[in-house]
């Protein structure tokens, strides 16, 4: 077992005191870098550079972010959610290192994306069929994987070809999955 256990507090996001979510620390008891190229290459969607010793991701809608000797964990409804995540990551963690001699090592994955950068690709079209109010919205909300691409139905059009080719090369980068 690599992760023992761990300890964690709460609080809410410093940007925004009225939110109606928390974010969690957890400070654990053991140095889990190094089942950080294990899990980028299990984790379809994620960044780690071995240089930073940084792994994030999503999980379940949560933000996630991996150090060495702490985890961090946003978009929380409760204390008890955030107990449940630290739990499911313990786990996993532990999983993987378990089995990494069956894994091939990712040392490095994803590259940071820009919601402008998405932004730049899209149709621009500020259609709705996204569901977000404009091409805008949904670029920043596919950044934060709130979204899928397969929503921004007049991409797929042929006049937007070269924009997509280059939008899916983009993401697939930042270790995006893209359904062809």
């Amino acid at each position: 077992m690599l992760l023992k256990e761990y300890t964690f507090e709460t609080s809410l996001p410093e940007c925004n005191t009225f939110a109606e979510t928390i974010n969690a620390v957890a400070t654990l008891s053991d140095d889990v870098s190094q089942v950080f190229p294990y899990l980028a290459s299990v984790i379809k969607q994620c960044s780690y550079d071995d240089n930073s010793k940084i792994l994030t991701f999503k999980l379940e809608g949560k933000g996630i972010a991996m150090y060495p000797l702490k985890i961090t964990a946003t978009k929380l409804r409760d204390r008890e959610e955030a107990a449940q995540i630290l739990d499911k990551l313990k786990d996993f963690i532990n999983r993987t290192h378990e089995n990494r001699q069956n894994i091939e090592p990712c040392y490095k994955k994803g590259v940071e994306i820009k919601y402008l950068d998405v932004f730049k690709l899209l149709p621009g079209t500020n259609c709705k069929e996204c569901g977000q109010p404009t091409c805008l919205a949904f670029a920043a909300r596919l950044v934060q994987q709130e979204a899928t691409i397969d929503q921004c139905s007049p991409l797929f059009n042929e006049r937007y070809e070269e924009k997509r080719k280059k939008l899916f090369d983009m993401l697939q980068a930042a270790g995006y999955e893209i359904n062809d």
